[in-house]
């Protein structure tokens, strides 16, 4: 009796992050649904949940952020821990659904996490692990579907409307995987027409930066002004940073990376600065005195996404200032009270606006100095310790438009959801135990 008392004090080990990964994909399984086809997830653990029309424009049973090529993810992750081969079967089995179910149409999304080139991105890493050309046969079919379905005209080559990292930035992304897989060229210089078609949205803030204005949130949720610039990863001007860069790495084309610097200079501007850290607004609104006042952390935008971009500038280029910029926006992190402290931009325990993320970011900013994974441990603690236990597994409830406190999820997701949580959780064990976990892509 007195031993399960005190189990309450007993304090987080490395092991414990290996079992609630475990735990986590035994919750996931219990919500597969399986088919002829293979097998897909429910977005959620709930029963009865009806997703609002937000939620059904994002969140895709196919997708890597919500669906099955994001949960198939993390099972080749776990696979790869604990050489178990029923992992691997179950991500095959999502492989399969998506194969075998993919219509030609749905690539008019190629997005990386909410469309066709996520999906793409799962066929490749199955291709592999298992050496069955059909994954790879089909992530090349993917690939030319995109490229055949985009509409091509006066603005450039474009799919649903939407151009930023989260859009077709996605196609950008998934090309240049295709091309490092096959050598075949043809898909870099696809990559390279929709990136110029991006680049002709930009706009100059003066001589030295650049900004791109490509999404705004009041759309969807009418709480938040209108007009302003979302200047961070996943909709805005960080993100297509990114873009420019990944770009720049293969092609050596020196202009993708001027412009990847006048970004960078554009974002330096508008972050407020406090001692050695430093943050990007959620929304920058030109010639107002006073900033919005909800500030992001996590990966879609915050520091934790921003970083991303920072860290791929600073790999291409060797420049300090790039490096000391990234170790500010981790700064920020700490300064903000992350992981014990929820503000109203850090409220879940997800990879893209949670706890999950910003795990990831202190494993990747400890690569270069050893503190900062501490607070990869001590954030890897608390999400092992806010996991809701039972004897179905383990998962995280969480809200996920956050304007909407009350409406409160168990999603299953990579990025939105119990797998990224996990996923999270794996990376961490791998680099603790000295094993190989293959990261996402924006991690390598």
């Amino acid at each position: 009796m007195f031993q399960d008392i005190t189990a309450i004090f007993r304090k987080t080990d490395i092991e414990d992050y290996l079992e609630a990964a475990i735990q986590t994909a035994e919750y996931i399984r219990k919500h597969k649904i399986s088919t002829p086809e293979g097998s897909y997830f429910q977005i959620s653990g709930t029963e009865g949940k009806v997703p609002d029309s937000v939620e059904t424009s994002f969140l895709s049973e196919r997708s890597l952020y919500a669906g099955s090529a994001g949960i198939g993810y993390f099972f080749l992750q776990l696979y790869e821990v604990t050489g178990e081969k029923e992992w691997l079967e179950e991500a095959i089995e999502a492989g399969e659904y998506l194969l075998h179910t993919y219509r030609k149409e749905s690539s008019m999304n190629p997005g990386f996490h909410t469309g066709t080139s996520g999906e793409g991105a799962l066929l490749l890493l199955l291709y592999e692990k298992t050496k069955e050309k059909k994954y790879l046969e089909h992530a090349i079919r993917i690939a030319d579907d995109i490229y055949e379905v985009a509409a091509k005209d006066e603005k450039g080559i474009h799919w649903d409307g939407y151009s930023d990292f989260m859009g077709d930035g996605g196609a950008i992304i998934f090309w240049l995987l295709v091309a490092e897989k096959t050598g075949d060229y043809q898909y870099i210089h696809y990559a390279g027409e929709v990136l110029d078609s991006i680049l002709t949205l930009g706009v100059s803030a003066d001589n030295d930066s650049l900004y791109w204005k490509l999404f705004d949130p009041h759309v969807y949720f009418k709480t938040v002004p209108a007009g302003g610039i979302v200047p961070n990863f996943a909709h805005g001007t960080a993100g297509i940073i990114y873009l420019l860069v990944k770009y720049y790495e293969v092609t050596k084309k020196k202009s993708y990376l001027d412009a990847a610097v006048k970004g960078y200079r554009f974002l330096k501007k508008i972050a407020i600065q406090e001692g050695d850290a430093a943050i990007v607004p959620y929304i920058y609104l030109e010639g107002e005195k006073r900033a919005y006042d909800i500030l992001y952390l996590g990966y879609c935008h915050g520091p934790v996404g921003d970083g991303i971009a920072i860290l791929e500038l600073y790999k291409a280029t060797g420049n300090q200032e790039y490096k000391d910029f990234y170790d500010q926006l981790t700064n920020a992190l700490i300064q903000a009270g992350v992981p014990r402290k929820r503000s109203a931009g850090y409220w879940n325990d997800c990879l893209c606006c949670g706890s999950a993320g910003v795990l990831l970011h202190f494993l990747k900013a400890g690569e270069s100095q050893e503190k900062y994974l501490a607070y990869a441990r001590e954030t890897a603690d608390k999400t092992v310790a806010d996991a809701y236990k039972d004897q179905e597994g383990y998962r995280w409830y969480n809200a996920w438009t956050r304007i909407k406190p009350w409406d409160v999820d168990p999603h299953l997701g990579l990025y939105v959801g119990a797998a990224g949580s996990g996923s999270a959780l794996l990376s961490l064990y791998g680099k603790l135990k000295n094993l190989p976990v293959t990261p996402l892509y924006e991690y390598r």
